[in-house]
């Protein structure tokens, strides 16, 4: 691997998922040297075109279209074709002269079946012979007044090309964008939503965090987490199904109890917090990102302990992960989320305070999903970290997340 990859998703008026910008820089340096790598203007055309086949476009969206940002090199070189046009966009920067010859390279793309999308849109003479031709305007609403985003919208409503809102952070602004017509939604505000007001906990989240809490519990006997999943049907189902495997070779499952037992307390309690996490989707696509944000949140962190041979922690940094995006899924402040919970004070003051031995690894994660690639590079190398492995880990994590969204009980 020779980029840095990460991914942020585009949402339709309906909160579906329709793509991934996929945000990426150069890595040609190895950790113990490591500085920040270059930007895509600077990056040789072949190395990202040949990292995207070799990563698998399918690996990083899942199916859905990849958002590929692209310099002047990148237009002209005619590598972009190796790609398959039914799973990219190609993303103009708006540091690209729209001059003659790259006209000409986004029509030939275009006549090829690739779409194409203008980024950071400002309304200027040049760029009106890529208007005629584009299939997604995004429009930078963090950097614009809402008067100058309505004139904006007025300008190209003549324009056949879908409008997409980038860098939105706030309800308010989402709401907005989408009273004016836009048809695609961008930013930071779908990857954290705003907690706008305290929800109660489902009966099942309820159930889910009491069992977690008795298994915390080292004074609570085996029969008491029996009857917990007794009383639950649903749950019960779910942990025979899950003990299945560990009965393989056995005469069967006897009880209830006998497959807690064959489980074990800390593969039970990472399969409930998973279950807990997993189970938290109340609407469409915004609620269903987050789920997957959090599960490769999870699988990360674990495999960065795991690599920098803290394998002890490992256990830890994976409900750290997991748990980091509880507030915005139930709908509660981290403060409330967490009294309902028995967690080890360094779990909870990674999660509270962004403080204690779990922190930095939160933070590298985070750091390393929001494209902030000089960061990136100040915590690994903080953390002992090879950058190098980053890439091949955060792809390893997403490929987790998705088996474990598409098969829940495994």
């Amino acid at each position: 691997m020779e980029v840095f990859v990460a991914r942020q998703p585009i949402f339709d008026r309906n909160d579906r998922v329709v793509g991934y910008e996929l945000l990426y820089r150069s890595n040609g340096l190895s950790s113990r040297a490591w500085t920040p790598g270059t930007g895509v203007e600077e990056m040789s055309s072949h190395v990202i075109v040949d990292a995207f086949l070799g990563i698998g476009l399918h690996r990083l969206t899942g199916g859905r279209r990849a958002y590929i940002n692209c310099s002047r090199e990148l237009l002209l070189s005619g590598n972009l074709e190796l790609l398959d046009p039914r799973m990219v966009v190609l993303e103009i920067l708006e540091t690209v002269e729209p001059d003659d010859d790259v006209v000409a390279a986004c029509e030939r793309l275009a006549a090829g079946g690739y779409r194409i999308a203008l980024d950071d849109f400002a309304f200027t003479d040049p760029w009106i012979p890529l208007l005629r031709i584009a299939h997604v305007v995004k429009i930078d609403v963090l950097g614009r007044t809402p008067q100058e985003i309505e004139e904006l919208v007025m300008r190209l409503r003549g324009c056949p090309a879908l409008l997409l809102a980038e860098k939105v952070e706030t309800r308010e602004v989402h709401d907005s964008c989408l009273a004016l017509g836009f048809d695609l939604f961008q930013g930071y505000f779908y990857s954290r939503p705003e907690t706008l007001s305290r929800s109660d906990l489902s009966v099942r989240e309820i159930g889910v965090v009491r069992l977690l809490n008795l298994i915390r519990n080292l004074d609570a006997p085996d029969i008491e987490l029996e009857n917990a999943f007794r009383s639950d049907v649903s749950l019960s189902y779910k942990l025979l199904r899950m003990a299945n495997s560990a009965a393989l070779g056995s005469s069967g499952i006897r009880s209830i109890g006998h497959a807690i037992r064959l489980i074990g307390r800390e593969p039970l309690y990472r399969w409930l917090a998973l279950l807990l996490v997993s189970s938290s989707v109340k609407g469409g696509g915004i609620d269903a990102e987050l789920v997957q944000t959090a599960l490769v949140r999870a699988r990360l962190c674990e495999l960065i302990a795991e690599t920098t041979g803290r394998r002890a922690i490992a256990g830890s940094l994976f409900l750290v992960g997991l748990f980091s995006l509880l507030d915005a899924l139930l709908g509660q402040p981290m403060e409330e989320v967490l009294s309902q919970m028995v967690l080890n004070n360094s779990v909870a003051d990674a999660l509270l305070h962004r403080e204690g031995p779990l922190a930095p690894t939160l933070d590298l994660v985070e750091a390393y999903e929001a494209g902030q690639w000089e960061d990136v590079a100040f915590r690994a190398r903080a953390a002992g970290m090879d950058t190098e492995v980053l890439p091949e880990l955060y792809l390893q994590a997403l490929t987790w997340a998705r088996n474990r969204l598409e098969s829940p009980d495994q």
